[in-house]
């Protein structure tokens, strides 16, 4: 699926490793693991998105793969398994990146991923086959927890659903996370915070609740931790 040059802001490199590994709540290790793959002791381990990312950097739509196969791997679904999904995904529909395509969703009701744990590549079976195991249950919940899309591309995210506002969306303030609408990063009220100004008076003049600003003053202290 090819991007237009005008859709870039989702596409160009944007987060560090570590950046994209506190959003996604798991290693930097991990993530470079996830990306680029991993040889060591004879042992192999392919990157979960295809062709290693050899970028240090990676793009908003990569970072949105990234979070949902954290996701996934919460959920206990095997990484193999999480890899053949994305694979399937990218050559049966052309998604360059299916974990943050609303598509999808649709692929997988029609489409069982990984039926067998021993071949993974040795088939694709219709949905009502009875005894195969499938991602579909999980994979609407997981496509719908905070992401908006736009053309069926995840655009923008909610990290803590949308009822929190703190919003990662790559046209603004280089991609890290601001309150929706403000323009004003999560860092800079942590940082009024802690320079002495109270959360009363922090939520008076962004017009929010004061457990949202407590939320998001939760959420900058562990993404900078």
């Amino acid at each position: 699926m090819s991007i237009p040059s005008l859709e870039r802001w989702r596409t160009g490199p944007l987060y560090t490793i570590r950046e994209a590994s506190r959003l996604a709540e798991v290693s930097p290790q991990t993530v470079q693991r996830w990306i680029s793959g991993y040889e060591a002791s004879r042992k192999h381990m392919s990157p979960v998105f295809g062709d290693p990312i050899e970028s240090p950097l990676v793009s908003f739509l990569e970072l949105a793969e990234i979070v949902t196969v954290s996701k996934f791997r919460r959920k206990k679904v095997p990484l193999e398994r999480v890899r053949s999904a994305h694979k399937i995904a990218r050559a049966q529909m052309g998604l360059e990146y299916p974990f943050a395509s609303l598509r999808l969703e649709v692929f997988v009701r029609h489409i069982v991923i990984v039926p067998s744990e021993s071949n993974p590549w040795s088939s694709l079976a219709v949905l009502d086959s009875p005894g195969v195991w499938t991602l579909p249950g999980i994979v609407s919940e997981l496509l719908h927890q905070g992401f908006e899309y736009k053309d069926d591309l995840a655009s923008r995210w909610f990290p803590l659903g949308k009822g929190v506002p703190i919003v990662v969306d790559p046209r603004y303030a280089a991609g890290v996370p601001t309150i929706p609408d403000r323009g004003v990063t999560i860092a800079t009220i942590k940082d009024r915070f802690k320079m002495g100004q109270s959360i009363n008076f922090i939520a008076k003049d962004l017009v929010l609740q004061r457990d949202q600003v407590e939320a998001v003053i939760r959420f900058a202290d562990k993404i900078a931790a």
